[in-house]
């Protein structure tokens, strides 16, 4: 029988690539450390193909044992991980966040995890940064990939197994061409998802292949796959320079994998080839970096929760922090590795194969049952007291009860029975702005519809300058036919609520983190092919179209009202900070009048002045900044509930502070009109 020979580089290797990982979410360097996961698929793919071939020969193989094996290995740290991160979460997640979390439980416990984080979240979803276990995709991705690869590799053993090399070569181009060519159009599946990663783990495969193929011939000198010390001294120096040099020079919006992810996985490669006698493999052969690599398993399960809990109490972690959870997450690691990992893997409890395989499947279905109790609990709303759930409603609200698909109508104001007398058009601001309206409208007995559809400004013949031409001929005609159902529906005025500021100067600086990049242009519109405009192009387009439309409005005797933007603060996530201060009162001290007069001016006065002109053309303009800001104190973003949600989004209860005086006075000259 063949003896398997530890190779301590390995785990070296293992070590680095983790730590590209931890750094990189600690945000302590690092940019590009993400690739350290490759590294991972590289190592994984070498190791498991070198243990199913061995097995193979030796005509010991079992399906059974191979997977009880897996789920000796992944499973027991895996569940302390997920079950004590859902523990975490009932203590510090509002509701929604805590029903999200559970979600993501339920799909890891169905090894589907990767396919989960490559939903469409929303327009308002919080960012995957704040997923507790978004780095359970990776798992997710090895788990589909060794239910797959052994059926794989002993069907073509059984048959031709001389192809071998050649099947997984063949499946590996595959792989990375369909990464490379979904890149663009689906960055998420191409990141996430097993076809666009398995060349990864296919290449740590076909490099078991060969290596075994070259020490099975090397007896008889027949070999091609011999390396003298010079060349295994050149591959381990080079192949470490190619996994650690996109650490440092990739950045999050590196596109990846496709071929930026070729770099860090040939290098992991050479690194294998070269062995553990090289300067290199002797360098991660040292006993203090093989045992970081020996628990990098546990490292990199437990690292990533303290990251994002850590933000649920304090958002901003000073140096401090992120040192203190880097050393917690080592402390975690290494008794999640000696207290878990290793007594599963080697103890009694586990040992035999019926025992581990049912582990496996009590515990996934474990998971998924608690994570479906808490999801159709809606994430337990009762664990607060009452009056911690109205802040966590101004966290969570973000207009959904006025909104449909592809800005369908939903009803507003009066429910009485009659004709409409008002259209409340808009995007994410209109949403925003529903409940002034809602609340103005009954007041005064109007019955109204609303057209809201986040993202997508409320004027016919715009579009995003960054968008193909199908997508704006989308936008272009579902505005086009919202129009004309606005006419069907002949209202006596349409009311116009959106972020008019974006459409013509695209996002903040709050937004943009301070860079200025071509992200921007995002959210700036035109209505002829433009990829880079600026503020002058696309306050020409708004406005041109906005009196296109006012126009023929006009001819059907409907009058159009647009509300300018209401100011934007200079601090992001002030619902979610509010709740932490008022949760966490000693790690929290949110400000509460943020943006000042001229701040606010500065962003949106060249904008409001465009808009503020269109009054010349017959279309009522009306500026709602009086409301907002106190004599030399600025915008007043909080009192007993916040008023904002985020920078530039009104909660419910600002909403209905700010902007119900404002609609109350668009709607009362309609009301008289109506009496009379």
């Amino acid at each position: 029988m063949e003896t398997r020979q530890y190779r301590a580089e390995i785990d070296g290797l293992r070590a680095v690539s983790v730590m590209g990982v931890v750094l990189f979410h600690f945000e302590l360097g690092f940019p590009g450390g993400f690739v350290g996961v490759d590294v991972f698929f590289v190592i994984s793919g070498f190791l498991i193909t070198g243990i199913l071939l061995r097995e193979l020969r030796e005509e010991r193989f079992s399906l059974s044992d191979f997977w009880a094996r897996r789920i000796r290995r992944i499973a027991p740290a895996a569940l302390a991980m997920v079950l004590l991160t859902l523990l975490i979460g009932a203590y510090l997640q509002t509701p929604d966040r805590f029903a999200a979390l559970a979600r993501s439980a339920m799909a890891h416990a169905l090894m589907a995890a990767n396919c989960f984080f490559t939903r469409d979240a929303g327009y308002f979803a919080e960012s995957s940064d704040l997923e507790p276990l978004l780095h359970t995709w990776s798992l997710a991705v090895e788990e589909q990939f060794y239910l797959i690869f052994p059926l794989l590799v002993i069907l073509i053993w059984r048959t031709r197994r001389g192809t071998l090399v050649w099947v997984f070569t063949l499946l590996a181009l595959g792989s990375f061409g369909w990464s490379c060519v979904t890149l663009e159009s689906h960055p998420k599946e191409a990141f996430f998802l097993l076809p666009t990663r398995a060349w990864e783990l296919l290449a740590g495969g076909i490099l078991a292949i060969t290596s075994q193929a070259s020490a099975a011939s090397q007896a008889s000198q027949a070999s091609w796959f011999q390396l003298n010390k010079t060349k295994r001294e050149a591959l381990s120096s080079l192949g470490l320079l190619l996994v650690l040099l996109p650490m440092f020079f990739y950045e999050r919006a590196t596109p990846f994998p496709g071929p930026a992810a070729l770099p860090p996985v040939i290098g992991a490669i050479m690194v294998i080839l070269g062995g553990g006698k090289t300067l290199t493999g002797r360098m991660l052969s040292g006993r203090m970096i093989v045992g970081i690599g020996l628990m990098s398993y546990s490292l990199y399960l437990w690292h990533w929760p303290l990251v994002v809990f850590a933000r649920e109490v304090n958002f901003e972690l000073s140096p401090a922090w992120k040192g203190s959870l880097l050393v917690a997450s080592f402390v975690l690691a290494y008794l999640s590795w000696r207290g878990i990992e290793e007594p599963f893997r080697k103890g009694a409890f586990l040992s035999t194969k019926r025992r581990a395989l049912s582990f496996g499947l009590v515990s996934a279905i474990g998971i998924f049952v608690t994570s479906l109790g808490i999801k159709m609990n809606a994430g337990l709303p009762g664990r607060f007291p009452q009056e911690l759930q109205v802040i966590i409603e101004d966290v969570q609200w973000n207009g959904a009860e006025y909104t449909s698909a592809e800005s369908r109508a939903a009803p507003i104001g009066s429910p009485s029975k009659g004709p409409i007398d008002f259209i409340l058009w808009g995007d994410s601001h209109g949403a925003s702005a529903a409940p002034a309206v809602e609340t103005s409208a009954r007041f005064f007995g109007l019955r109204g519809l609303a057209y809201l559809n986040n993202g997508i400004p409320p004027v016919t013949g715009l579009w995003f300058a960054d968008l193909h031409a199908e997508e704006a001929e989308h936008i272009t005609a579902m505005n086009e036919r919202v129009f004309n159902e606005i006419i069907d529906h002949a209202p006596e005025f349409v009311i116009l609520v959106g972020r008019w500021v974006a459409r013509c100067e695209g996002y903040n600086v709050v937004e943009m983190h301070g860079e200025q990049n071509d992200y921007h242009f995002e959210t700036m519109v035109v209505d002829a092919m433009n990829p880079k405009p600026n503020f002058q192009d696309s306050s020409a387009a708004l406005s041109r179209q906005l009196r296109a439309m006012n126009a023929r409005f006009a001819e059907k005797g409907i009058r159009l009202i647009l509300l300018q933007q209401v100011p934007e603060s200079t601090i992001t996530g002030t619902a979610a900070l509010f709740y932490a201060q008022k949760r966490f009162p000693k790690t929290h001290a949110l400000p509460q009048f943020t943006t000042s007069l001229q701040e606010h001016a500065d962003r949106q006065k060249r904008t409001m002045d465009a808009l503020a002109q269109l009054s010349q053309h017959g279309l009522e303009v009306i500026d709602p900044t009086e409301q907002f800001f106190q004599e030399g104190k600025g915008l007043k973003v909080y009192a007993e509930r916040s008023y904002y949600r985020d920078e530039d989004h009104l909660s419910r209860a600002g909403s209905l502070h700010y902007l119900t005086p404002v609609f109350k006075k668009i709607l009362r000259q309609h009301s008289r009109l109506k009496s009379r």
